[in-house]
């Protein structure tokens, strides 16, 4: 945005792309992330049934966002099938079922973005 001199002047270049490098991100700090990380990490839960003991693949992040208190997650619901092999949870009209998770430390206990995992105590049934 070099060059704008005025509000009227940033005003016109309204609804225009602004990207900028990762290269000039400043580190996070601990516990804080850059949404963009976030997306595309796997999220692992709490399940409702006795016979599921440990955590269990809630979905994976496909967007976040925020209601004005905190970051919210946007998970796609995913399941491991009999096979071992992790497919997609979908509604009747062939949508992906969504669960929204608040980022919060009350409920996100560990984020390891090499491994791309989140594991929260969030139920699997909520």
């Amino acid at each position: 945005l070099k060059g704008l001199s005025d509000r009227d002047e940033a005003e016109a270049m309204r609804g225009q792309l602004v990207s900028v490098s990762r290269s000039d991100f400043p580190a996070a700090s601990a516990d804080e992330y850059y949404w963009v990380d976030l997306v595309g990490c796997q999220v692992f839960g709490v399940s409702t049934e006795d016979h599921l003991p440990g955590p269990i693949l809630l979905g994976v992040v496909h967007e976040v966002g925020d209601n004005g208190a905190h970051a919210i997650l946007q998970v796609h619901r995913q399941r491991v099938s009999t096979d071992g092999s992790i497919e997609s949870m979908l509604d009747s009209k062939g949508r992906p079922l969504e669960l929204l998770i608040p980022f919060v430390a009350a409920h996100v206990s560990n984020v390891d973005l090499q491994a791309r995992r989140i594991d929260t105590d969030w139920p699997d049934a909520f």
